[in-house]
């Protein structure tokens, strides 16, 4: 008899759980993090039968395919590793090196060795789907390295694909698209996305962007990079915070509460990382943390 009033629990904790679209910029040429959205969706379509919610990436697979991702990584891993070694001591061949490998990135990114891919290429993608009134997203996952530009409030990511992506550009795009009037999370996969400076204050930096969002989540230090274990852990139980907030939004009678979704964020399994994040209008750091 218990298992199957839990089962019948299931069927309605699925059946309420997600009508809207999920936005996933894709700055740092993040497969795994896209995978494990994907994987999660996937799940979601299956047990809520007829459900037709999207998951749209920006830049999308037309413009990057899954095999010229995988190059684009590996080489821009290769470049990393060669300045890694050679950080001190650059010699010739150093600088021979990333000249070379820099072109066949290009190469790969753009068809040009001398042409790269840019915010100018990026942004008529995003507007173009921003401007696409089928779309009715719920949920925004924004993938990059993460850094203030010198010390100022004008946050700015980048990544393998592109750099110069700035909070002002989001905010002025997603606060006034149609497409993302009922988004309840965005989701910040970057270093220092969640220091007091950028999320705290109403109105200033991340705390801007979508600003009636329930939940606004990063990271109040450095962040785990895009391959580790950990950051895939976490992002896992984001999504699973993302299905509670949508049952506490979506369905009157589902018992969840505001307080309940609070403690399950504090129980975020964050290994040695420092999060941040924004709830129901107020910030919090777990655990509290000054990063200048």
């Amino acid at each position: 008899m218990k298992v199957s009033v839990f089962i019948l629990f299931l069927v309605l904790f699925w059946q309420h759980a997600f009508a809207g679209d999920v936005l996933f910029l894709d700055i740092n040429n993040a497969i795994p993090e896209v995978q494990v959205v994907k994987n999660r969706m996937d799940k979601e379509k299956t047990t809520n039968k007829g459900s037709e919610f999207r998951l749209v990436i920006v830049p999308s697979y037309a413009t990057f395919p899954m095999e010229k991702r995988h190059r684009i990584q590996e080489l821009t891993a290769i470049m990393n590793g060669i300045k890694e070694k050679n950080i001190l001591k650059p010699g010739s061949e150093f600088f021979r090196q990333i000249f070379n490998l820099g072109k066949v990135i290009r190469w790969h990114k753009t068809g040009d060795p001398d042409k790269d891919y840019s915010l100018n290429d990026f942004l008529p993608e995003l507007k173009a789907v921003l401007n696409n009134d089928s779309f009715d997203f719920d949920r925004v996952f924004i993938s990059g390295h993460h850094g203030s530009d010198y010390g100022s409030m004008n946050a700015v990511i980048g990544g393998e694909f592109f750099n110069g992506l700035t909070v002002d550009v989001l905010k002025n795009l997603f606060n006034s698209s149609k497409t993302t009037k009922n988004v309840n999370s965005i989701i910040l996969l970057g270093c220092k996305t969640a220091i007091n400076k950028l999320m705290e204050r109403d109105g200033v930096a991340w705390a801007a962007v979508l600003p009636d969002s329930l939940f606004q989540f990063g990271f109040n230090e450095t962040s785990p990079v895009k391959t580790d274990e950990l950051n895939l852990s976490i992002l896992r139980e984001i999504l699973e915070i993302q299905t509670l907030i949508a049952r506490y939004k979506n369905d009157q009678d589902s018992g969840i509460s505001l307080d309940m979704i609070l403690q399950r964020i504090m129980k975020i399994k964050r290994g040695n990382r420092y999060l941040g994040f924004r709830f129901n209008n107020k910030y919090y750091q777990y655990p509290k943390h000054f990063v200048e």
